[in-house]
């Protein structure tokens, strides 16, 4: 057994193996180089072809938007632009005025009133819904009256009272409409 030697075996292997790898190594570094000095050859001329191409798409643009301009829809959307501008801050004032009227609304709590509908269109607020007495709708109006909302009219117009069933409890309640005016409130 000492007679054999797998040393010489070993030793062929390993050169073949490194011969491999530097072939491998060789070949992969040429290529590299290669596609390198071949991207740097033709960067040029791509970049010159894209900003050609770029400058067509421009002027092309700038015709196009020089034959909008003469047309006569162009004209009135650009018209139709101005107007929205120039509205634009009283409608978001307006919006501001509902969203704090509806703010406040919400903030006193309705006890015994349940509202059904709410329109509020220049600068008058109509409110439909029920209630389980007047007491409860004269309690709930002085509340929103210390927040400056207003009714229009002393008493409320009130309807006859129907009973309401829910839930094995009855109570008696009268759908009511009134108008209140809004005072002014800040914009933003």
């Amino acid at each position: 057994m000492s007679d054999f030697n797998l040393h010489p075996w070993r030793e062929r292997r390993r050169a073949q193996r490194l011969r491999h790898w530097r072939f491998a190594t060789v070949s992969a570094l040429s290529l590299t180089l290669a596609a390198v000095w071949w991207l740097d050859q033709h960067w040029a001329d791509w970049l010159q072809q894209h900003q050609s191409q770029l400058a067509q798409r421009q002027q092309s643009l700038q015709k196009l938007q020089a034959e909008l301009e003469q047309a006569p829809l162009w004209q009135t959307r650009q018209t139709q632009v101005q107007q929205v501008q120039a509205m634009w801050q009283p409608w978001r004032a307006q919006q501001w005025q509902g969203w704090q009227l509806l703010h406040h609304l919400l903030s006193v709590p309705p006890r015994g009133v349940q509202i059904e509908r709410l329109v509020w269109r220049d600068q008058q607020l109509q409110v439909n819904g029920w209630t389980l007495s007047d007491g409860h709708l004269q309690a709930w109006l002085s509340h929103l009256q210390a927040g400056g909302l207003a009714a229009r009219d002393a008493r409320p117009r009130l309807e006859e009272a129907q009973w309401l069933q829910s839930e094995g409890l009855s109570a008696k309640r009268r759908r009511f409409s009134l108008s209140m005016s809004t005072p002014a409130q800040a914009t933003p």
